[in-house]
């Protein structure tokens, strides 16, 4: 099979030659401190452009995807050319939404909620992003268009934002600010995700559209879970959340209505799964099998039917031990999610530094020769 013919049959619940492998996509990157002990590993010389400046991720390189036989080539968004991030006396970088963020080690964690104590009328008169910028698509038709047609990688989407409306109303606002207003000031959250959402379903449309021809899927990005339970009950999640996330789908399905909607979310999510699959996602990711209820044979067996899984490698410590234990992490997951098709080998979220580079190659090839069809 070609790499496009096996992701095909997998998204139609087929079997096919062996198990889908990704990497790149929007939340199965590596960290920039093990991506340069991969390049020295392999010898390669050089690196790409950044594709995320400043966040904790930063690099794309489908020289890494042709050692390991990816099965993928993902379109990343570009940078606008109306705004540039900047550092403040503080060494805090803010983005064109106005939230600072600051690299604390090998992670950027965000120092800045500009709205922290905005009211009502502060909505109105806020320096929102100039959506539409021209810089944010520039050559993107070129590239995917050939990538569709001068070679057999399945095309998709990464996420042109890190989140949707929960996740950047808990930027702007802080997330303990947020979710102290869903419960005592529900007209501002409502508004509050309203704007937020319209901006991020635009920012959609303006990155698809020109793409909309060449790609498969498009990512989305939004965390609803912690270790051990969803940060909100199924409740609030439907109440605050569901509608601003069907908008943002829903838009984009308008002009790309054969394209499937990916969703990752961290942590224990399996309560909001049926509401997951209401809003529309066909592929979720990051299945993280240490997360309370995120058992991968019982997410298997209960939504099989109705989802793709991509994902489920463990990052929390299951990759980062002996070359042996990785191994055989990788076998489980494959053990689990891959029998009659549906799944997609990748990790719940970027690899970490402290990743050994040994495993990273051993799981990949884990997948390519324990995951051929039938498994056994």
């Amino acid at each position: 099979m070609t790499h496009r013919e096996r992701v095909e049959a997998t998204l139609n619940h087929e079997e096919p030659d062996r198990v889908v492998i990704d990497l790149w996509g929007s939340a199965s990157r590596i960290t920039n401190e093990l991506y340069f002990m991969i390049l020295e590993h392999l010898g390669l010389e050089g690196h790409p452009d950044k594709v995320r400046p400043g966040k904790t991720a930063e690099y794309v390189d489908y020289r890494i995807s042709d050692a390991i036989d990816s099965d993928f080539r993902h379109t990343v968004v570009r940078k606008p050319k109306y705004f540039s991030s900047y550092e403040n006396e503080k060494g805090f970088i803010f983005d064109e939404w106005g939230i600072g963020y600051k690299l604390i080690g090998p992670y950027t964690q965000i120092v800045h909620h500009p709205l922290a104590g905005a009211d009502l009328s502060d909505l109105d008169s806020y320096k929102w992003p100039v959506i539409e910028d021209e810089g944010r698509i520039e050559e993107l038709a070129e590239e995917a268009r050939g990538w569709k047609k001068n070679t057999d990688y399945y095309v998709t989407a990464s996420a042109p934002c890190s989140g949707l409306a929960f996740d950047f109303c808990c930027y702007l606002r802080g997330q303990e600010q947020f979710f102290i207003d869903m419960y005592t000031n529900p007209k501002f959250a409502h508004k509050l995700l309203d704007i937020v959402s319209d901006l991020i379903a635009r920012l959609y449309v303006f990155y698809i559209a020109p793409i909309a021809d060449y790609i498969g899927w498009v990512e989305y990005e939004s965390d609803y879970g912690t270790q051990d339970r969803p940060w909100l009950p199924a409740e609030k999640y439907r109440q605050f959340f569901k509608k601003p996330n069907e908008k943002v789908f829903n838009a984009v399905k308008k002009i790309a209505p054969d394209t499937k909607i990916f969703l990752h979310s961290c942590g224990s999510v399996r309560e909001l799964i049926p509401d997951f699959i209401e809003n529309g996602v066909d592929i979720l990711n990051s299945l993280q099998p240490k997360a309370k209820g995120m058992d991968s044979f019982e997410l298997k067996k209960e939504f099989g039917k109705d989802l793709i899984f991509h994902g489920g490698l463990d990052i929390q410590g299951g990759i980062c031990g002996t070359v042996e234990e990785a191994v055989t992490e990788a076998k489980t997951r494959v053990k689990a999610f891959s029998p009659g098709g549906g799944y997609i080998f990748a990790t719940t979220n970027h690899f970490q530094p402290d990743t050994p580079v040994e495993n990273f190659f051993a799981v990949y090839k884990t997948a390519v020769e324990y995951g051929k069809y039938p498994i056994k």
